[in-house]
């Protein structure tokens, strides 16, 4: 995979993550913006965790990629744990008592599949006692959040060689989801000026988003970009 699909795959992140946290205010307003968005969402989640692979191919990148990958989901991790800690100190979940023993550096220490069976576990818990959660700040999205760092991280954990095989057929969906993203982001780039008069802080924000950062070289046009 190129530099430059890797940049633009980051590109696309944070386009998602803007469009992400702001779709409160922008989808009651403009409801024919929801299927392009979702395009892109749907074609950027296949697209992570392919991409993760192929940027960590050879063994130096293979093993910073996955030790990367560890560390975003031990930090997902945390939050659902000290829900978890909070209700089995109530002893009204006496099952969760071995569970709740864990810590941020004891699933460190832990490796290999013996980590990720671990952090399974906690997820599938904290998906089990979802509605106890809530009450200890732990919601949906937070939970989430975890399986999904568990999903990125848990096929990393083959060799390199392992990885090195599959390169090619990688490399083939990646270039075809990366395609479906850029056709998202047409149509995005297309309608999000529309919401200038009624989010012009998010049309703005959209705009500087859509800049491809390339390392060494700043900021230069992903293409069409809106004018805010």
């Amino acid at each position: 995979m190129t530099d430059d699909d890797v940049n633009y795959w980051n590109m696309a992140r944070e386009v998602r993550k803007l469009l992400g946290a702001a779709r409160p205010q922008w989808e009651p307003l403009y409801q024919k913006l929801v299927p392009d968005y979702a395009r892109l969402d749907t074609a950027l989640g296949s697209l992570d965790g392919k991409l993760q692979k192929l940027t960590g191919q050879g063994s130096t990148g293979f093993t910073r990629a996955k030790d990367q990958a560890e560390i975003r989901t031990l930090d997902a991790a945390v939050p659902v744990l000290q829900g978890l800690k909070a209700l089995a100190h109530d002893g009204e979940h006496p099952t969760l008592a071995k569970l709740a023993k864990h810590t941020r550096s004891s699933l460190d220490d832990l490796r290999g599949p013996t980590q990720v069976a671990a952090l399974e576990e906690l997820h599938t818990q904290a998906v089990a006692f979802a509605t106890d959660l809530a009450g200890e700040m732990v919601s949906a999205t937070i939970t989430k959040k975890l399986g999904d760092e568990i999903a990125l991280y848990k096929p990393l954990l083959g060799t390199p060689n392992e990885q090195i095989h599959s390169t090619s057929l990688l490399r083939d969906d990646s270039v075809a989801l990366i395609g479906e993203a850029r056709k998202a982001l047409k149509g995005l780039d297309i309608r999000v000026p529309n919401l200038k008069s009624a989010l012009p802080d998010l049309v703005a924000a959209y705009a500087k988003a859509r800049q491809i950062n390339d390392a060494g070289h700043g900021p230069k046009n992903a293409g069409t970009t809106p004018q805010a």
